[in-house]
């Protein structure tokens, strides 16, 4: 007898539409967000409101704001490093962590997620971009074989596409991003494990320079690009 999944909750329903409007800027930082707005919105009561708007101050996305309102956090150079940080670590460990362990089915549908970002970058669909980086990586992470890494890295995701999506639908990804996940999955096909691991910190640390790039030219007036 197999169980069904569980539908979710509606804390996680709210929770997943305020974080897309955040990540597609619907929702750009210094908005306010107020309970009874989005319980009226959301056709919910304010309690599952509550708790998805908790979560998100907790993980960075909401800051305080007022005496007891909530506002879209900015992406500054501090989050981006730590939170870059981060993602070279667990990127290069799903890297490690998935060399040789795909099936041909596995890696052909791997190649494909890179084929579709590159698509993208053509068509200049930043929406797809961003779609694509995530569904990328997060494939690499779901055949670490850790699903224990699965669960610690969906939060750094969830940034990650939220500073991707701020900063990609205002300029431009250059084309090395689909190299490198290309590279990479190579690495990650052939089960070469120490440079599937190199490259996957190196793509990391190279977006991060990127963004924070973008950002300081986005302060002084000038434009920049991004990159995942």
């Amino acid at each position: 007898m197999t169980a069904l999944p569980a539908p979710p909750s509606r804390v996680q329903q709210v929770y997943d539409a305020i974080v897309d409007d955040i990540c597609t800027g619907k929702l750009t930082p210094g908005t306010p967000l107020r309970q009874e707005q989005l319980a009226e919105r959301f056709s919910v009561s304010r309690q599952p409101v509550q708790q998805a708007l908790l979560l998100l101050r907790n993980q960075g996305m909401l800051r305080d704001f007022g005496r007891r309102g909530l506002e879209v956090a900015p992406v500054d150079a501090d989050f981006v490093r730590h939170l870059y940080g981060l993602r070279a670590v667990l990127d290069g460990y799903a890297a490690r962590s998935a060399a040789g362990r795909l099936t041909a089915d596995q890696a052909s549908y791997g190649f494909s997620l890179v084929a579709a970002g590159q698509r993208a970058e053509t068509d200049k669909n930043y929406a797809g971009m961003v779609a694509a980086d995530i569904d990328f990586h997060r494939f690499v992470t779901e055949h670490s074989g850790n699903p224990l890494l699965v669960e610690s890295a969906a939060v750094i995701w969830r940034n990650v596409q939220r500073v991707m999506g701020e900063l990609l639908f205002r300029g431009s990804a250059p084309r090395w991003v689909w190299e490198d996940h290309s590279a990479i999955f190579a690495a990650v096909v052939a089960g070469d494990a120490d440079r599937a691991e190199a490259l996957a910190r190196r793509h990391a640390e190279h977006g991060e320079q990127l963004i924070l790039e973008a950002l300081a030219a986005e302060h002084s007036g000038g434009t920049g690009t991004a990159a995942s």
